[in-house]
């Protein structure tokens, strides 16, 4: 009895605790499944050409610069239990993105215009593998952290549907990223919840030049970035 009460507990309050807990043998499958659904603040990480610093020390204003946009991505889970608080995670799916370069007093060909969006749209299917460290389970919420890398192949080939007149841009139809983030396990009776905040950072340059484009020729590297807000159901 003396043990009971340094310990803080008896054997009926342990039991209602257990009984308390949604899903209590969860974490003893070697396997689980489930799907997702994500909203990523995307963009590219910009870096400029020698022809762009060239053209700012001989006067001229030209200037371009990325900026963030929404896209979505969904995909199945497929976890796999590796030691009582470490998981691998793979999570393929399908992302739909749109990320846009604002060029200004650029000339075409066709026009020269004070300020021009151009956003090149891609659709990914993609194949992230993680490592997922999860604390001590608290009654119905665990946090955890994630880290990996995620691969990445263009089905619309990378380019913004312009002609070789207009404004030629073109990125690489594939992409590698390091990926980290942090999440919250939420039980349920019938089914895990998971918000995650996963950021990724790639590791490709895929700007693809193009002959004869001063759009193209000022821009010496992208690499893709994304801050995605996911949503788990497993």
């Amino acid at each position: 009895m003396l043990a009971l009460a340094l310990s803080g507990g008896t054997p009926a309050s342990a039991q209602q605790k257990i009984k308390d807990m949604n899903k209590p043998g969860y974490d003893l499958k070697p396997v689980h499944y489930g799907f997702y659904l994500a909203v990523p603040l995307t963009r590219y990480n910009l870096q400029h050409s020698q022809a762009y610093a060239d053209q700012l020390e001989n006067g001229n204003n030209d200037a371009v610069n990325a900026k963030s946009d929404l896209g979505f991505y969904t995909g199945l889970v497929l976890n796999v239990r590796l030691a009582e608080y470490l998981d691998a995670r793979f999570v393929p799916g399908v992302g739909f993105y749109g990320r846009t370069l604002v060029f200004d007093n650029v000339e075409t060909g066709v026009e020269t215009s004070p300020s021009m969006k151009e956003t090149v749209s891609n659709t990914m299917i993609e194949l992230p593998l993680l490592l997922k460290y999860k604390a001590k389970r608290r009654n119905n919420i665990r946090p955890y952290m994630v880290a990996g890398v995620k691969a990445g192949i263009d089905l619309g080939k990378g380019n913004n549907g312009k002609t070789q007149q207009e404004i030629a841009l073109e990125v690489k139809d594939y992409d590698l990223a390091l990926e980290y983030g942090i999440g919250v396990d939420i039980f349920y009776p019938y089914f895990k919840f998971a918000p995650e905040l996963r950021f990724s950072h790639g590791l490709v340059n895929v700007h693809k030049p193009v002959a004869g484009s001063t759009y193209s020729g000022y821009i010496q590297k992208l690499t893709n970035h994304n801050v995605s807000l996911i949503f788990f159901f497993e």
